[in-house]
């Protein structure tokens, strides 16, 4: 009666065996509990504060208050699961492609759809260890009063669904795709659509979103209007009027059959491709979609004009810089002719947007463009970090890292040259940036003016924010390709070493931009220490000091010099100081734009630090390309191997020679 389940059993067997599985396992944890205990923290700080119950000096106020502090800790874990299932799921079936053990699966007597089950069920069993490490924290908060049984067993299943949902995105995408590094992208890709559609469920009105189990336990158990701040539209879930907890469970578990549908035809969809898609190529998708619109145009230009060419493809031969040039001239990410396809498809758009912007406007600013550009910014850090993280791991799949050491090129030699083969990539990354820029400097800044009035100051401080715009794109390019490069030194596959970088780069991102921002717990923490040591207090009053202002100046520029993107928010303090005053305080710049000179300093103290890290890190990484490449003569004394200190090779008899 119970079945054998051989493919559970063994991806479970070979998850445990693995380093990185703990690894992961002990960082999730800590992301998790850490996010969970703030919560907590947060939420126990405003009861004693005197929010509820009457404040610190009624013994019993925290009766009661279970249900909010419940609620909130439970909203993190909902968008936990869409965040880590994707990532735990899309290599399920891409990992047996890559390793031609596909077909041996086919020849057992596991049917398509019990392989596809058995991988589903391997990949929730971690995630579920995740959202167990939880389950004290909630025992506690239980404890405290306010948490129905509904609301508890009806949270425990619709988090069971949306664990099932996600699951089957990435498992889709898995069973679709050859490679796990574009499975882990288009997971994500669906899930953020996903997202999206299921999000038009706040507007007011009728229910026109995806009822993800998110959004069915936001409507049945959140109250909108002590949450958002106003009144919930009439739910897509039944009304919970009954006192039976029996039929409320039944709503709830009715309520959730379209998330489960829509995980059932995933699951389907995957079985039905797992045999279809099982041996495709692993060829570049943008690769044969350049192919593809090449052949249209040449076709085209036959027809119209009798195949008249105004560029052609010239063969050069390297000079000094070989492995650039073979970057430049025989990858499809080097070669003008389809870095220019990429320009015009994140340009023309891009461009729209801006001018649109502009004419249509009525004000100085416009708050739409940096999140345009903060979107752009994510889509070059992924193609930057995908690119220079397989740099080397796509050597030693294709066998020609070998045939690369064996030249008189020096391992430092070889990283450099083929960053430098990224710096047309780079440009073309560059532009659509430097447009929203140019757009934002347009909006806030009347140079038609300045240059009729001979402002030398206003044109000045034009002129520095045009450039550290610049500088610090570039200076941030090149951080996060040799950061890449990096992290991926030592993988052996593609898709391992994109996803790890893809995934520091982006945990990078989302925690520093969450808890560095004004209002966060890392804002306010560093706000306290530097108001304590500069002896600032807070007035009664709404008014802020002059000491408060250079407080919030200090701390403003150290969450700068921690976040990735502190260059932009420091440069858009320079863009309000000299074109808009109305800015709010929920800004990270708003503090250095009260002050021109606040503004300028603090731009430029962040980029010096990003050069400085720049540095750092293309140091380390060339120092330790000798060791991690396997080029032992080119290491420090200190740091070689002799011969005779060598392992002997089992079974050969012979010694490795380093």
């Amino acid at each position: 009666m119970i079945p054998e389940l051989p493919l559970l059993r063994r991806e479970l067997t070979e998850l445990s065996s693995r380093r990185r599985t703990y690894i992961v396992r002990f960082v999730g944890a800590i992301c998790i509990l850490s996010a969970v205990m703030l919560y907590y923290s947060q939420q126990i700080s405003m009861l004693d504060s005197g929010g509820f119950g009457g404040g610190a000096a009624n013994p019993n106020r925290y009766a009661g208050a279970g249900g909010t502090i419940f609620k909130s800790i439970v909203r993190n874990l909902f968008i936990a699961v869409q965040m880590l299932m994707p990532a735990l799921i899309c290599g399920s079936i891409t990992i047996e492609k890559e390793r031609n053990t596909i077909g041996t699966l086919f020849v057992t007597r596991l049917s398509p759809m019990t392989i596809v089950l058995e991988k589903l069920c391997s990949r929730l069993v971690p995630m579920f260890t995740f959202l167990l490490l939880t389950f004290p924290v909630l025992a506690v908060v239980y404890s405290l009063g306010g948490v129905e049984t509904t609301l508890l067993l009806g949270t425990l299943w619709l988090l069971f669904c949306q664990c099932l949902l996600y699951a089957g995105v990435g498992l889709l995408c898995s069973s679709w795709f050859a490679t796990t590094v574009t499975a882990f992208i288009w997971s994500y890709v669906l899930t953020g659509l996903i997202a999206v559609f299921s999000g038009a469920l706040l507007i007011d009105g009728p229910p026109s979103g995806l009822p993800t189990p998110y959004n069915v336990w936001r409507n049945t158990f959140q109250r909108f209007e002590t949450v958002y701040g106003f009144t919930p539209m009439a739910a897509a879930t039944p009304s919970l009027g009954t006192e039976n907890t029996f039929e409320q469970l039944m709503m709830i578990a009715t309520a959730s059959l379209p998330s489960l549908l829509m995980t059932g035809v995933f699951v389907l969809l995957a079985r039905a491709f797992l045999i279809r898609r099982a041996f495709i190529s692993p060829s570049s998708l943008l690769l044969r979609i350049f192919k593809a619109v090449d052949g249209f145009f040449v076709r085209l230009n036959d027809q119209t004009t009798g195949g008249l060419v105004l560029m052609k493809d010239r063969d050069t031969l390297p000079l000094f810089d070989p492995v650039a040039w073979r970057e430049r001239s025989k990858k499809s990410l080097g070669k003008a002719r389809y870095l220019f396809r990429i320009l015009v498809m994140m340009e023309g758009p891009t461009l729209f947007i801006c001018v649109g912007t502009a004419e249509m406007s009525n004000r100085s600013d416009f708050e739409g463009l940096r999140g345009l550009l903060m979107f752009i910014w994510a889509i070059a850090a992924m193609i930057l970090a995908m690119k220079g993280a397989t740099i080397i791991s796509t050597e030693r799949v294709r066998e020609t890292l070998d045939a690369l050491l064996s030249t008189p090129l020096t391992a430092q030699e070889i990283l450099t040259q083929k960053i430098d083969g990224m710096k047309r990539l780079m440009i073309v990354l560059a532009i659509p940036i430097l447009s929203v820029h140019l757009t934002l400097l347009l909006l806030n800044v009347d140079l038609v003016r300045i240059f009729l009035s001979l402002s030398l100051r206003s044109a000045l401080v034009v002129a520095w924010y045009a450039v550290c715009c610049v500088l610090t794109t570039f200076v941030t390019m090149r951080t996060l390709a040799w950061l890449s490069v990096l992290l991926g030194l030592r993988s052996e596959s593609q898709s391992r070493a994109a996803i790890m970088a893809i995934g520091l780069i982006s945990a990078w991102i989302l925690v520093t931009s969450y808890s560095f921002r004004p209002g966060a717990t890392g804002y306010q923490a560093i706000h306290t220490l530097t108001g304590s040591f500069f002896h600032v207090r807070r007035r009664a009053d709404s008014e802020e000091s002059p000491r408060e202002i250079r407080n919030r100046t200090i701390t403003s520029t150290i969450c700068c010099l921690l976040r990735p993107d502190g260059g932009i928010q420091a440069n858009e303090a320079v863009l309000i100081a000299v074109g808009n005053p109305y800015v709010g305080k929920h800004n990270l710049y708003y503090a250095p734009s009260k002050s021109m000179g606040a503004a300028l300093t603090v731009s430029a103290i962040v980029l010096i630090w990003q050069i400085l890290m720049l540095y750092q890190i293309r140091s380390l990484t060339l120092r330790l390309a000798p060791g991690l490449l396997g080029r032992f003569d080119q290491l420090p004394e200190t740091q070689r191997v002799e011969p005779e200190h060598l392992p002997l090779l089992s079974g050969s008899g012979s010694e490795v020679i380093a």
